[in-house]
């Protein structure tokens, strides 16, 4: 099918769309990334047309505790209606004996009714709760506010899945596969914010700024702002740790977990349109490009880790941070493909 004219609308109308959306698959997937490559001016369609499925679908997903609801509301309101007009047929002066012939029939029609109904409800397969995923894919970053005000910024090839709501004494749970910037909201009763992910890495907040990450078998969390206790399960094992601002943890299989401190802005840059050096090391910058961008940097050079640069970039791109740093440290940089090598310039 021919998707280059296709508005927003279009595309949330499109069967194939709505597939890749609701049930996604490697070839799904796959497609619509091609797509995507090929036609960049419709990435702006192709996320409102994502939103607008999700929130349909969410909007769609039955409300079983309602159907209960709805049948005793309608039997109570035969009831009265069945008894008042009986009232009215027989009058004051005759003996209300057959109230309780009526009242006996109600209750027994009430008794199978509910009986008919909570069968129904048992032998029903279970719902989940209706939930909403947001996903990006290869060069896309999305941000989103969630149902409690809070805000998240998405990083490319990334999804996140939360409930369509969160009920007042409910933990806001969501889970996370890829990286994401979290900004949460306080509530007042102390309602806890959580994030999972797959493999075993729990994030628990009540209000503050960190970033989550968990790709290529490596978990890592940076803390901006604020106080979150970290769950981690690593080689069969649960450990439990406090971070405090600018604290970056970090798991994998090989090393374990580790914590140490670091610039958050730096890891975080991603998720800005913008990046501000202000007397950082190349070897900071280099840990940004490795963190944020998944490049592998090697510095080679007697003391060139540790130059300092002092600069405002317009836009965050690898390519324009390499460029900058090619100019104002004078340094030569080679690049194959993810492999970045930074030295003296001869």
């Amino acid at each position: 099918m021919e998707y280059h004219y296709f508005t927003a609308t279009d595309f949330a109308a499109d069967e194939n769309f709505i597939q890749w959306v609701q049930q996604p698959t490697r070839e799904r997937k796959a497609f619509w990334e091609k797509y995507l490559e090929e036609n960049p001016g419709q990435r702006q369609a192709i996320q409102e047309a994502r939103q607008l499925v999700l929130h349909l679908s969410a909007d769609n997903e039955p409300a079983l505790e309602q159907d209960l609801e709805d049948i005793w509301a309608r039997l109570s309101e035969a009831r009265e209606h069945y008894l008042s007009h009986g009232e009215e047929e027989e009058g004051d002066n005759v003996i209300p004996i057959r109230f309780w012939q009526r009242s006996a029939i109600w209750i027994a029609a009430a008794v199978s009714a509910l009986l008919l109904v909570s069968g129904y409800l048992l032998l029903k397969p279970e719902q989940k709760q209706a939930e909403i995923t947001y996903a990006t894919t290869t060069g896309e970053r999305l941000r989103l506010h969630l149902p409690d005000s809070s805000f998240v910024v998405l990083n490319a090839n990334s999804s996140i899945t939360l409930p369509a709501t969160w009920g007042p004494n409910q933990d806001r749970a969501v889970q996370l596969e890829g990286q994401a910037f979290f900004s949460v909201t306080h509530k007042l009763n102390s309602q806890r914010f959580v994030v999972s992910t797959a493999d075993g890495l729990e994030v628990e907040v009540l209000g503050t700024e960190f970033s989550v990450s968990n790709k290529e078998h490596i978990k890592r969390v940076i803390l901006e702002r604020g106080k979150v206790n970290l769950h981690i399960s690593q080689n069969g094992e649960r450990q439990q740790l406090t971070m405090a601002p600018g604290d970056l943890v970090e798991a994998t299989e090989a090393t374990g977990v580790a914590k140490r401190r670091v610039n958050p802005e730096l890891y975080n840059a991603w998720k800005n349109t913008s990046l501000v050096f202000e007397n950082n090391t190349l070897e900071e910058v280099a840990q940004l490009l490795e963190h944020s961008y998944g490049y592998t940097v090697h510095i080679s050079g007697q003391g060139l880790a540790t130059q300092r640069i002092t600069a405002y970039l317009n836009t965050n791109s690898p390519s324009h941070i390499l460029s900058t740093l090619s100019e104002t440290l004078e340094v030569e940089i080679q690049q194959q493909n993810k492999t970045i090598t930074i030295s003296n310039k001869l």
